[in-house]
């Protein structure tokens, strides 16, 4: 074949044959060769009537960084920008738009920003290893133009709605927060449960809390930005296989990238555990999530499970999307 026949070939099959298949723990065709939800097929109607049993208080806790151009941002994602079309000055300024309906005055505005410049989900199209994504899709199937026509983070909009458990492991460990590059490992994972007295059920999202989204400052220099991001702490390998053992159908933290940003080993493959989560097990990550109020509800009440309601919005084609995540305890 002709690399344009061959690449016309690969978008009508959706997928690379001979191309990159995990070695190892994978979720590919476990919900069928079709599957674009990956581990939130784990939450159906009886996990969500289960979810909304856990909230007793009915506290809300929103776990959304403000979208503005002051919040955490690696430098390749340029700041939010928000602007008005039309105010109540200018109404009051006579502005020709007004004439139209007399008497009747409005404010209008508009946003622009990187659909991973917040607090977010990480679609399965946003990462790739190999030329192929989560379930065997091609990576050829998201371009500049039509964007992500499978595994876009659309096919999530009525997901991310079920049962949750907060692993406060800064908490759990004594250093609030925790130390740069510090790997949560399986053990730190099941030391936190046990010491919290909370059990995690197929299908929980879980999130991990680091306390590190704390030490953020809008004022630091690119260097000291760089500094901060560079140390982050996260989830290691173990982490992965253990949300994997359990039928963790969805994990998030307070940090950029979920990883620790320093990868544990050198000579693997880079980013193992976006790659382990989102093309292997087709497990959805959510970064940059505020959790400091939440955590401290949950140890004053001793109570780290609650109802999480955190859908996407409904962007056709996208591979990220900024949400407002909302714990009901």
């Amino acid at each position: 074949l002709s690399a344009v026949s061959w690449a016309r070939e690969m978008c009508i099959r959706d997928r690379v044959s001979g191309a990159y298949e995990p070695e190892g723990v994978n979720n590919w065709g476990r919900w069928g060769d079709d599957d674009q939800i990956g581990t939130q097929n784990l939450i159906g109607n009886e996990q969500r009537r289960n979810a909304a049993r856990a909230v007793q208080s009915g506290k809300v806790f929103s776990l959304a960084l403000p979208i503005d151009a002051n919040g955490p941002r690696f430098h390749t994602r340029p700041a939010p920008l928000h602007w008005f079309l039309m105010t109540g000055s200018d109404q009051v300024a006579g502005s020709p738009y007004a004439a139209v309906d007399p008497g009747f005055q409005w404010n209008d505005d508009m946003f622009q920003m990187p659909l991973q410049g917040s607090t977010q989900w990480d679609g399965f199209a946003h990462v790739m290893y190999q030329d192929t994504m989560y379930n065997g899709y091609w990576a050829g199937n998201v371009t500049a133009f039509g964007g992500a026509s499978v595994l876009g983070i659309d096919k999530h909009r009525e997901n991310f709605v079920g049962r949750c458990v907060l692993l406060d492991v800064a908490r759990s460990e004594g250093l609030d927060p925790l130390e740069r590059l510090t790997v949560i490992d399986r053990a730190m994972i099941e030391r936190c449960l046990e010491r919290h007295g909370t059990t995690i059920e197929p299908c929980d999202m879980v999130l991990v809390r680091t306390g590190y989204l704390a030490l953020w400052d809008s004022t630091w220099s690119p260097d000291e930005v760089m500094y901060y991001f560079s140390g982050s702490p996260g989830l290691g390998v173990s982490a992965v296989y253990w949300c994997n053992d359990n039928d963790v159908s969805a994990v998030a933290t307070d940090t950029i990238a979920v990883e620790v940003f320093q990868p544990e080993d050198p000579d693997a493959r880079r980013y193992p555990v976006h790659v382990g989560a989102l093309v292997d097990l087709g497990l959805p990550l959510g970064e940059f999530w505020v959790l400091d109020e939440l955590a401290a509800d949950c140890a004053d009440d001793s109570r780290y499970e609650f109802m999480l309601v955190a859908p996407p919005l409904n962007i056709p084609g996208a591979v990220g999307s900024p949400i407002n995540p909302i714990a009901l305890k």
